[in-house]
């Protein structure tokens, strides 16, 4: 019979190695979430799938930057939801401004945090629900 000591130890440690990709899938360190941009273009496409929604947008050229396209992911499907956005608050052909944080590599993209439509709507999200009022 194995001592309950041994089995706690062992049972801990076998859930500290299933929680550890999870933890590590979600974190946040291939963004500069320290010095967000902003930038105007047109989405090309949504990719509304778990884990993370997907937009890619075709970039307006502006202020001798180029333009191109650039790859924004943003949360899962239910907090956006939770938060108010559909699968059609921003559809390819929408042009907006899109606040993101970018990939400390340098790459075209980042982590969206804010959109701007044309008329002012903002759409944004929040990661923990809404208090009750």
């Amino acid at each position: 019979m194995i001592p309950l000591k041994k089995l706690l130890a062992a049972a801990g440690l076998t859930l500290s190695l299933a929680v550890m990709p999870a933890l590590a899938h979600h974190s946040n360190a291939a963004y500069d979430m320290e010095h967000q941009k902003t930038v105007e273009g047109t989405v090309k496409t949504v990719n509304w799938t778990n884990p993370h929604i997907t937009f890619h947008i075709d970039v307006d050229a502006k202020d001798g930057e180029p333009g191109g396209e650039w790859a924004f992911e943003v949360s899962s499907p239910g907090v956006l939801t939770r938060s108010g956005w559909t699968k059609r608050s921003l559809q390819p052909g929408d042009h907006a401004t899109f606040q993101f944080a970018p990939l400390r590599d340098g790459s075209p993209g980042g982590f969206l945090v804010r959109v701007t439509l044309p008329n002012g709507d903002v759409l944004s999200y929040s990661l923990t629900p809404a208090e009750e009022q």
